[in-house]
């Protein structure tokens, strides 16, 4: 098995390999909270209107929704929760059922569709991202969600723990894969502190979102994992039974 990893979501779906889809600050780990809360479907969606047109047809479908997601890391108008992982660990959720929004995020997930195996994976469930990885036995490409379609040095962290979860179990290394180990061996003393002085992590401060970081930064806080699929057309995530 060879991991590599992608700065940035690809242009178009690798077709060989297993995505594991890092959008550390916060999409993914916000869906590791979401799974382990028992959310049996969540659709991601490209951008804040999107998520809002399919909120509104699953419910003229008779589907209750729970609807999240961030602008600006801030939650958008009209939606039932932002993007914040130890809010939505304490909130009540009005549904199993949800569609999420983000910046970053859900646009890099759905960036792979067509892959053969897709699935979010975060610092707080790497052990068991990596887990179903390996057990499908395809090459892994990590996708970094990055920022504004670039370099994100957060992701790249979060990246590097599951190269390093990955070359445990036998994995061979490209390039960029080495390059993301090598980060995030020098920031694995400190995670969350490595966290804050990203570029992506000062924002996140910023607004007031510290308590974030520090579970974002947690590893295996979780054991769950979705993978990425279709119901009636559109890109949903559902979650793997727990082993």
């Amino acid at each position: 098995m060879r991991v590599d990893v992608a700065i940035a979501p690809p242009a178009a779906p690798p077709l060989e390999q297993t995505c594991l889809v890092v959008d550390v600050l916060r999409a993914t780990s916000v869906l590791a909270v979401l799974l382990d809360r028992g959310a049996e479907q969540i659709y991601p969606t490209a951008t804040i209107e999107h998520g809002l047109a399919l909120r509104d047809e699953l419910v003229a479908e008779g589907t209750d929704v729970f609807l999240l997601g961030e602008r600006g890391g801030l939650p958008p108008e009209g939606f039932d929760a932002g993007n914040s992982p130890t809010a939505l660990a304490a909130l009540e959720l009005s549904s199993n059922i949800a569609v999420q929004a983000t910046s970053n995020g859900t646009p890099a997930l759905l960036a792979c569709v067509g892959a053969p195996l897709v699935m979010p994976a975060a610092v707080v469930n790497a052990t068991a991202a990596t887990r179903v990885a390996i057990e499908a036995d395809h090459d892994v490409l990590v996708v970094c969600a990055g920022l504004r379609g670039g370099f994100g040095e957060d992701d790249v962290l979060a990246a590097g723990l599951l190269v390093d979860r990955l070359v445990t179990a036998g994995a061979t290394t490209g390039p960029e894969a080495q390059d993301a180990l090598e980060r995030y061996e020098a920031a694995r003393d400190d995670l969350a502190e490595a966290f804050r002085q990203t570029e992506h992590g000062v924002v996140t401060v910023g607004l007031g979102f510290d308590d974030d970081i520090v579970l974002c930064a947690t590893p295996d806080r979780y054991d769950v994992v979705a993978t990425l699929g279709e119901s009636d057309g559109r890109p949903v995530l559902r979650p793997l039974s727990r082993s």
